[in-house]
């Protein structure tokens, strides 16, 4: 089975031990006791030079070693010379980072710290806008963990000597401009979770999340903003909440796999489902008892697999489309079985993104059709297509098709 990748993305003066608890595990290690987390992810860190003051690695310490090799027997390798990059040049480091780690996953999901938080989003904003065509993995998910979506207060203090501290100050304008872009595209972003911690002496309420916006509404967990990304073990709440949302970000995943199923007649035999019947009883058109089939395999594919709310969404939709079904049927003397079926199909595709929207974006109108057909496929007339075929009637073909 191919895992979903999960990228660990530190802020500004972290590294590998921004994950790493007081006993020595990492956050990860932690997430990969639960064997469902375990089975379905891969984890890796994208590590990148951050210093608040860099002393060790400066042009003057370069000439220092080019000075020294001139004494014989000494041949001593230059210092590369780090130095603190742009948020945004990050981020294109973090793509050619991902470019080659991530080969093999098809689906990826960032968990940053802090900074980490707004480099991922820039990296997710420019994938969305075509830059990473060397990419082939999309991004699913993006889990913020403390970031200063809005900037940070104390970052004001370190600005003056301090690149990314300077960025982090609120009212920057490419970190203003990176937010109200993120906000703006909502209805096309991975599914993203935001976890404020409560005693963060970094990142305030206000900046904790993107938006004002429920849409955009954190878990706040007991914790500052170093130990958020340092769960004690996995009995810790923020552990337990970002296992909670890597799950939910799979199995919308997995969901949406799912609809690209494809339906075929040939393995997918309906003729002896009363919905089934019931159509054929009302001598509906070949077409359209197809098209009835294939929407209930899709429906029926989804929720095989659905979870307790989604259920509980399903059922909300339920009876939403069976109002339409009376409303539509109300006037069936007028019209033929075939109109009927037609009309109320048209209705359940024209008000799919209206009336009939819902939470799960997942679902499309053959899914609502789908769900039309599966209430018909009970042995009771609540969805009948002629007024005529009664329960016996139902009962007679199927004892026929027994």
């Amino acid at each position: 089975m191919n895992k979903y990748l999960v990228v660990m993305v530190h802020g500004l003066t972290g590294g590998e031990n921004t994950w790493r608890n007081n006993d020595g595990k990492l956050f990860a290690e932690l997430l990969m006791e639960d064997d469902k987390i375990k089975q379905k992810f891969d984890f890796i860190e994208f590590d990148y030079f951050t210093k608040i003051v860099n002393l060790k690695n400066t042009i003057l310490s370069k000439a220092i070693v080019g000075i020294m090799n001139i004494i014989p027997g000494l041949n001593l390798d230059k210092p590369i010379i780090k130095k603190n990059v742009s948020i945004l040049s990050i981020a294109d480091e973090l793509a050619a980072f991902i470019e080659c780690e991530a080969l093999g996953h098809s689906k990826i999901i960032f968990v940053s710290h802090s900074m980490g938080g707004l480099i991922s989003k820039k990296f997710i904003l420019d994938q969305l806008d075509g830059h990473h065509e060397d990419i082939t993995s999309d991004t699913i998910g993006y889990i913020s963990l403390a970031t200063p979506h809005r900037g940070s207060f104390p970052s004001l203090i370190l600005g003056p000597f301090n690149l990314n501290a300077k960025e982090l100050k609120p009212l920057d304008k490419d970190m203003t401009e990176l937010n109200d872009k993120w906000v703006e595209n909502f209805n096309i972003l991975p599914k993203s979770f935001y976890l404020e911690a409560e005693y963060d002496e970094c990142v305030g309420k206000l900046s904790a999340s993107p938006n004002t916006n429920k849409k955009y509404k954190p878990k706040v967990m007991q914790e500052d903003h170093t130990s958020i990304c340092k769960p004690k073990d996995i009995n810790s709440l923020t552990l337990k909440i970002v296992k909670k949302q890597l799950l939910e970000i799979a199995h919308d995943c997995d969901q949406i796999e799912l609809t690209k199923h494809e339906y075929d007649s040939e393995i997918h035999c309906y003729d002896k489902e009363i919905f089934v019947i019931k159509l054929l009883l009302a001598s509906i058109e070949e077409n359209l008892i197809e098209d009835a089939k294939e929407s209930f395999f899709h429906a029926e594919l989804v929720m095989k697999s659905a979870t307790k709310e989604e259920y509980e969404c399903f059922n909300e939709l339920k009876v939403r489309i069976i109002s339409i079904y009376r409303n539509y049927s109300s006037a069936s003397k007028s019209k033929n079985a075939n109109d009927i079926v037609k009309e109320v199909h048209s209705k359940i595709i024209e008000l799919d993104k209206s009336s009939l929207d819902c939470v799960i974006k997942y679902l499309t109108f053959v899914h609502k059709k789908g769900i039309l057909h599966q209430e018909a496929n009970k042995n009771n007339l609540k969805i009948n297509w002629d007024n005529a075929i009664k329960v016996e009637d139902i009962n007679d073909r199927i004892k026929c098709n027994a």
